[in-house]
């Protein structure tokens, strides 16, 4: 990535306002609605085992595939296909990311529909195929019921995830987050209701989480319909590499429950043949809370993804390190609260899921030593979210599969020759194992992503104070020296003179003496492009008409406009962003 600056010096605060703007205002919905969807599931668990004691935990066991296989699918396309999603509108590209949007909708929900039309046909079968046996009657019919009410639900269960991670990344953040939050509420309450109060069955939790997803797609579907950002539905043509690119990027997040199921069976198969039920009860509440401490990476890989993203559409390798750079800050710290937390707090955390004696004190052994493995998971997640944000695929499912598979399976086999005790360190050598790779690996990313080469990149900030005819002179040897043609060189000039002029006379009509305007112009092979993001109250230059224009140069404007290959004005990042080409 290119990033630097032509022009004058640059104060470090200006520098940084934007991204750390962004980051505060996606960080908390982000983190809100991952730690909704961890204690959802938790509290799945904790109401039916109160209620149906062991076996309808074991039913809900037995439906655990199912619901690995339908977030493979729901995780792979939607987090990938909203990456590239932030990518096309950072880079003006409005049509490609609706395009984009819409072919994997359609593609999920025919997935969706057609493979629980066939689980539902082929019940039996597939109840066979997920170790139901008929011979334990009890388990066998709640398991029936379970099973069934899934995949009933799977088309609206499901469809949360395009909606929620492309309006997140359609500069919602906040509706995107609220709509999660909301449906786990929702689903938390009734399943109270409906499996205590209302005794209906393991099931009961299937239905309550399914009305709580119907307030997710509510609110996100509002969104899109009434277009408050740049998603919509639309009938775009049909390109099987808006599908392909999606899953390739998406793919390292959506196989992380594929090795859950796996490393989950192999776990219990090892912990049976140590120490029995003890062994498999205390690894299940391990289990339990590496999910809830997990919601703090993924709040984080929620807040950098659609900022690394637009950051490198802008080649601005100096927003990219500073979104990095809080990245960890931010998980450095919550991952530190959370180790402290679980390491003194062990007891009564094993005491609320009910261990007690050599169990007891097993789970607080267990709990402690799996502490230690948070902070190095936190950082080889937030390294994993950034290659996803810049393309290497390959690296990013390679980290994930050394953290959850290639380095967990070899070491649960070796420490479950030197005992129940040795057995939990597991988790921490394999977070170290992956952090090794992602050091070793550092020093390239380095230097491809954040290199500071200033001859094709152009950024200045402009306030109030500033005065415009010198940036514009300057920008005017900037272009000199790129080799910039004369009629390239004027209307560069003027494209960026006129909007920074508009954007500032609106500052002051508003009453906004605050205004700040980052400007950055890129030249490549098609020719320039300009980025401008500023503070203000939303405004889009593009749409003011003569009889309302007050001071602005509508003329100028009106030039910009017919001289541009294309332009686009939104709210990006919680701020306005203009995208011209010339």
């Amino acid at each position: 990535m290119s990033g630097g600056s032509g022009g004058r010096p640059m104060s470090r605060a200006k520098e940084r306002y934007f991204v750390d703007r962004s980051f505060q205002r996606f960080f908390l919905p982000a983190f809100l609605s991952s730690l909704g969807l961890a204690l959802g599931g938790m509290v799945d668990c904790l109401v039916v085992g109160s209620k149906m004691g062991a076996a309808g935990l074991s039913a809900i066991s037995l439906g655990i595939p199912v619901y690995l296989f339908y977030n493979v699918l729901s995780y792979g396309f939607s987090i990938g296909g909203s990456i590239h999603y932030a990518s096309a509108l950072a880079d003006g590209r409005v049509e490609d990311g609706v395009r984009l949007f819409n072919n994997v909708l359609r593609f999920l929900l025919a997935v969706y529909l057609v493979t629980a039309a066939l689980g539902l046909l082929f019940l039996p079968q597939l109840l066979a195929l997920l170790g139901a046996d008929p011979a334990f009657p009890e388990v066998y019919a709640i398991a029936e019921r379970y099973v069934r009410a899934q995949l009933i639900c799977v088309p609206v269960l499901y469809c949360q995830g395009p909606f929620y991670y492309f309006v997140h990344c359609d500069d919602a953040p906040k509706r995107a987050a609220a709509a999660l939050v909301t449906s786990n509420a929702v689903d938390i309450l009734l399943n109270y209701v409906f499996v205590i109060r209302m005794d209906m069955g393991a099931e009961g939790s299937v239905w309550s989480t399914l009305i709580g997803a119907f307030f997710c797609l509510g609110s996100c579907g509002e969104h899109i319909l009434r277009r408050r950002g740049a998603l919509r539905f639309a009938r775009a043509p049909f390109l099987r590499r808006d599908l392909t690119e999606s899953f390739r990027t998406g793919a390292s997040s959506a196989v992380q429950y594929i090795y859950q199921f796996i490393t989950v069976l192999a776990a219990n198969q090892l912990l049976m043949s140590m120490s029995g039920a003890v062994g498999v009860a205390v690894f299940d509440v391990v289990y339990n809370f590496s999910l809830l401490t997990a919601a703090v990476a993924d709040g984080i890989g929620m807040t950098l993804q659609p900022m690394v993203s637009t950051y490198r559409a802008e080649r601005d390798a100096n927003a990219v390190r500073r979104t990095m750079g809080l990245a960890f800050r931010y998980s450095s710290l919550l991952a530190l609260l959370a180790t402290a937390g679980i390491v003194l707090g062990a007891g009564p955390l094993c005491a609320l899921f009910g261990l007690s004696g050599e169990s007891g004190q097993l789970g607080v052994l267990a709990l402690r030593i799996y502490a230690l493995s948070i902070l190095p998971a936190c950082w080889d997640q937030c390294m994993i979210y950034y290659d996803q944000s810049a393309g290497r695929e390959r690296s990013a499912f390679l980290a994930e599969s050394l953290r959850m598979l290639l380095c967990w399976l070899p070491l649960a086999l070796l420490l479950t020759r030197a005992g129940i005790q040795a057995f939990w360190l597991v988790f921490p050598l394999s977070e170290l194992g992956c952090l090794l790779y992602v050091l070793l690996g550092l020093r390239a990313r380095l230097r491809e992503d954040w290199t500071q080469t200033s001859e094709r990149v152009y950024t200045a900030f402009t306030d109030p104070d500033s005065d415009l005819g010198q940036q514009v002179a300057e920008f005017q040897e900037i272009c000199d020296g790129w080799g910039c043609s004369p009629q390239q060189s004027y209307y560069g000039t003027l494209v960026l003179e006129e909007l920074c002029a508009a954007i500032l006379d609106d500052a002051r009509r508003e009453r906004r003496p605050d205004v700040l305007i980052k400007s950055t112009v890129i030249l490549g092979p098609e020719g320039l492009t300009l980025h401008l993001r500023d503070n203000s109250y939303e405004f889009d230059p593009f749409a003011i008409q003569e009889d309302e224009a007050g001071e602005v140069n509508v003329l100028g404007i009106s030039i910009v406009k017919k001289k541009a290959r294309s332009f686009l004005y939104r709210r990006s990042l919680g701020f306005n962003t203009l995208v011209v080409k010339l």
